[in-house]
């Protein structure tokens, strides 16, 4: 493996982390983050009706919102 390979995979690692961190930030509480619920249901069948109560504050998704551009930044250069 030389050092291109390792950077690539390194850069997708960080896409995939920062993506994963926005979609936990941005998730009411009680519900799956949407990038799981498929595997989920793959896994379990039907998913369980989550709470519709809960709110996510707005600094909660700005800083997913920001997680989500530095992801695509980093994917692009």
């Amino acid at each position: 493996m030389d050092s291109g390979s390792l950077l690539w995979l390194g850069r997708i690692a960080a896409v995939v982390a920062l993506v994963m961190t926005a979609a936990f930030l941005a998730t009411p509480p009680g519900r799956v983050p949407l990038p799981l619920r498929g595997i989920m249901k793959m896994l379990r069948g039907n998913l369980p009706a989550g709470s519709e109560s809960g709110t996510v504050p707005a600094w909660k998704k700005t800083l997913s919102f920001l997680l989500v551009i530095a992801a695509v930044v980093v994917a692009l250069f």
